[in-house]
């Protein structure tokens, strides 16, 4: 149980100061073997829980980051040096199960306790270093990160006389609204507290990691900027790739809001490109569309879209100009492959290429017509 008036402050400082340093997560031999027989986790062959990634920060912030991600959020409060609180930090919080559920959660850890730092050694890029963290709880580089949020827990916790129970866990779904809570002042089994935060990943449905989180604002962003450009093959798949990440947030609301809008937009050029699929117009129309089909691809338009294509290239009508537009094709990619050629130093392979371009087939095309100039003394194979 924990008040304003529990117990001085100068005492808890001098107790904490005095206490020896806890080894929270990593402990070797016998302990780890007591812990998994406890825990159910088996001694070897098991893949090993994430460490435990607490927020730092005030819980206001904490709120709005998991409504963001649609994660649940996990409140873990503890007090120093009471038993159940010291048990509670010693069997609930490295717990393999609750671990695993835990990342893919937002937790809380509060303790507003002062402890005396450590060093300890870690690998960034291969290389080893050494930081200094909080001795208790090692998670957090200075005591002020487990230390924020404690104020405003204290008065959403609290009891009516004032006091707040501790140890205390809390879970909320990303909307705020409570799951469950344990206030029995008693430290709970590890597995009463991870299936209430699976019970709440359960009702949350899919979140975000802060890596996806970051994803999912940069393609709204980039929806938003293609959009205003009418650039709706663009939008489309940033409003696409928004929904691919995430189904149940405030940004799967704007990126189905307006994903339809970019469909429409692209329907709309499609139509625009296919009428000018008449004699006259038809070879520039027909590229124009090609390069449209391959934008198209994974989209909704994709199928309609070939198969307009289809039909175009079995229009008698029009038929001519997209084989003369075909053989334009044909030709330049001759003449870059001769260019490149050239420009190695490879002359045979060069006048190889130069040859095929200068037959028949290719004449009146403008990439022959540009061969003709540059090798005039090469002729046709």
């Amino acid at each position: 149980m924990w008040s304003p008036t529990h117990t001085p402050a100068w005492i808890l400082a001098a107790l904490c100061a005095l206490a020896p340093a806890f080894e929270p997560l990593q402990k070797g031999g016998a302990r780890d073997k007591d812990k998994e027989k406890k825990t159910g986790t088996p001694a070897r062959g098991a893949q090993a829980p994430p460490p435990l990634a607490p927020w730092r920060g005030k819980l206001l912030d904490a709120r709005a980051a998991a409504k963001e991600r649609n994660v649940p959020l996990l409140i873990h409060v503890i007090l120093d040096q009471e038993e159940s609180n010291d048990r509670y930090r010693d069997t609930v919080l490295p717990d393999p199960d609750l671990l695993r559920r835990s990342a893919a959660a937002l937790v809380i850890l509060a303790n507003n306790g002062q402890h005396p730092p450590k060093r300890v050694e870690i690998v960034v890029d291969g290389e080893t270093t050494s930081k200094e963290v909080c001795s208790v709880y090692p998670m957090f580089a200075r005591c002020s990160e487990h230390r924020a949020p404690w104020d405003e827990l204290y008065l959403e916790l609290r009891e009516e006389d004032g006091d707040m129970k501790c140890p205390q866990t809390a879970v909320f779904l990303p909307d705020g609204k409570l799951v469950g809570r344990i206030n029995t002042s008693s430290a709970p089994e590890p597995a009463e507290v991870s299936a209430l935060l699976a019970e709440a990943l359960v009702k949350a449905g899919p979140g975000l990691t802060e890596e996806q989180l970051a994803l999912v604002k940069q393609r709204l962003a980039e929806g938003r900027e293609l959009a205003a450009r009418a650039d709706w093959v663009g939008a489309w798949h940033a409003w696409n790739g928004v929904l691919a990440l995430t189904q149940a947030s405030a940004f799967a609301e704007e990126a189905r809001r307006e994903e339809p809008k970019a469909l429409a937009g692209m329907r709309a050029a499609f139509e625009t490109i296919a009428a000018r699929l008449v004699p006259g117009s038809a070879a520039q129309a027909f590229a124009d569309l090609s390069r449209f089909a391959a934008d198209v691809v994974g989209t909704p338009l994709e199928k309609d879209v070939q198969q307009r294509l289809k039909r175009a290239e079995a229009d008698k009508a029009i038929a001519a100009e997209i084989k003369a537009w075909r053989l334009a094709l044909e030709a330049d990619a001759l003449l870059r492959e001769a260019t490149d050629f050239a420009d190695a130093g490879e002359t045979k392979k060069s006048e190889r290429v130069i040859k095929r371009l200068l037959a028949p087939k290719y004449a009146g095309t403008p990439a022959q017509d540009t061969a003709r100039k540059l090798w005039p003394d090469v002729t046709p194979g």
